[in-house]
């Protein structure tokens, strides 16, 4: 053998050895039983999950600290099969998984699903649960915690009648809840409505709607996905739709939060001479519009309609409007629409203006503000009835751009900075150096109704007075 074929044939031999060897390394485990895997956290927590719908997955991360592979050699539910709860483990939906392997210094997923079972019972229930890990004979385990809630549940549900929700357990809607022709629907204190993706509530022509909420037990209409960041998202939902020729609806004390246009009102209450009425109410975080009124007639006392990505209130195609204390503000980065819009004419599908009487529109003690300089714009098609007020507000606006509507603003604080608590966070109560405090018309409160003596968390305008302007008084100076 030539020296240059034994060079090759010890090279080929320490190459088997080093490929050997790493194979070898490679089937070597951590078999130490004190060794620990590390969690992400000790407990997946999942909020409240209504009775028979599948919850949103959480996911449990399984670190590998050590300097050496490890094989957990079973993963399991405690109760296993009885669990509610459901694991999916390397691509595997299971109740236990065996012999997972997992990398020096790596990591495993684990995703976690619940399903909670009906109990007919009204109040909130808990279901508990633990993941149990046995890696070389050491016990770990993740507690699970989901909290569950029996309702009842619509789905594409056509309502007919004399027809009251009971407030007992929450309403969940999948598609359209809807109110015919002749339905007289009542929802009762504390009712609490969800609704899935796409859903809406819709009040069809010649149906009636009277939401009753109070200030200890309001009504809620919201998204039915309560975990992770979905309460504060919007567009959750589709959102409220008032048909032309629906009547007597009446908002008191309801909190409408993260559709896409919180309520949608066409020529509603224009037909039978009886206004939308929105008493106490809270329209927050929209996609689109807060309230979308198409040649509408809406009385509205001590609302906050707040944060869309649209206008928070969208007057189009003329009406008549009455609003006294609310507070109207848009809080978002960067520019957009603004706060509110106000048009006397629509525009059809050839783009040509057709008109539509703004009778009225007053706004009295309201604080119309945002995040932009210019937070109201105007439409008005000339020949046609254009009439609005603004008293005793605190209004940002562009006064150059619109100088024909100076005198539509009679004592008003214009373009200065409102100063709210935390707006971006859903607190509109003012600072302690808002230009709003003691700023609003005693006589406008003395001669509205409903009375609104009581701001919208039932705090006293009067005493000691003087009063606020928009929906909250200040309650530290008191």
């Amino acid at each position: 053998m030539t020296i240059k074929q034994t060079a090759k044939t010890a090279i080929f031999f320490l190459i088997t050895a080093i490929l050997a060897l790493t194979a070898c390394r490679k089937d070597e485990f951590n078999t130490d039983k004190s060794f620990s895997l590390q969690f992400s956290t000790d407990t997946v927590m999942f909020d409240t999950v209504f009775t028979t719908i599948g919850s949103s997955t959480r996911s449990l991360v399984v670190r590998n600290t050590g300097n050496s592979s490890i094989k957990i050699t079973k993963i399991s539910l405690a109760r296993g099969q009885a669990s509610p709860f459901r694991l999916n483990i390397d691509g595997t939906a299971t109740e236990e998984y065996r012999d997972l392997e997992i990398a020096a210094n790596d990591s495993a997923y684990i995703f976690v699903k619940v399903t909670i079972d009906p109990k007919n019972v009204s109040n909130p229930m808990i279901e508990s649960d633990s993941i149990v890990f046995e890696t070389n004979g050491n016990i770990q385990d993740v507690k699970l915690v989901a909290w569950g809630q029996d309702a009842y549940f619509h789905n594409n549900t056509v309502l007919t009648g004399e027809v009251t929700l009971p407030g007992d357990k929450p309403h969940v809607v999948y598609g359209k809840l809807t109110a015919d022709q002749g339905c007289n629907l009542k929802i009762l204190a504390g009712t609490k409505l969800y609704f899935h993706t796409n859903s809406s509530l819709e009040i069809r022509s010649g149906a009636s709607l009277t939401v009753s909420g109070t200030l200890e037990s309001p009504v809620l209409f919201t998204g039915d996905r309560l975990d992770f960041d979905y309460p504060t998202l919007p567009g959750m939902w589709d959102g409220i739709w008032l048909e032309n020729g629906s009547r007597n609806i009446s908002f008191t004390y309801a909190e409408i939060t993260n559709a896409r246009v919180g309520i949608q009102a066409d020529s509603c209450g224009l037909a039978d001479g009886e206004p939308l009425r929105l008493h106490n109410c809270m329209i927050h975080n929209m996609t689109n519009y807060g309230i979308r009124a198409t040649k509408a007639a809406i009385v509205a006392t001590n609302c906050q309609v707040t944060n869309c990505g649209g206008n928070v209130l969208s007057v189009e195609n003329g009406g008549n409007y009455d609003f006294r204390n609310c507070t109207l503000a848009r809080y978002f980065s960067g520019r957009g629409y603004p706060a509110v819009s106000i048009s006397n004419y629509t525009i059809d599908s050839t783009g040509k203006k057709l008109p539509g009487e703004l009778t009225g529109a007053y706004f009295g003690n309201c604080i119309v503000s945002g995040s932009q300089n210019g937070e109201i714009e105007f439409y008005e098609l000339d020949g046609t009835a254009f009439s609005f007020t603004f008293e005793q507000c605190l209004v940002n606006w562009d006064e150059e751009y619109y100088k024909k509507y100076k005198t539509n603003f009679t004592s008003s604080i214009n373009n200065k900075d409102v100063q709210f608590i935390e707006p971006y966070s859903n607190n509109f109560q003012l600072d302690t150096l808002a230009a709003a405090i003691d700023a609003a018309s005693i006589n406008i409160i003395n001669n509205t109704l409903p009375d609104i003596k009581l701001d919208r968390k039932g705090i006293s305008r009067l005493i000691p007075g003087p009063p606020d302007i928009g929906a909250y008084e200040r309650v530290e100076k008191r």
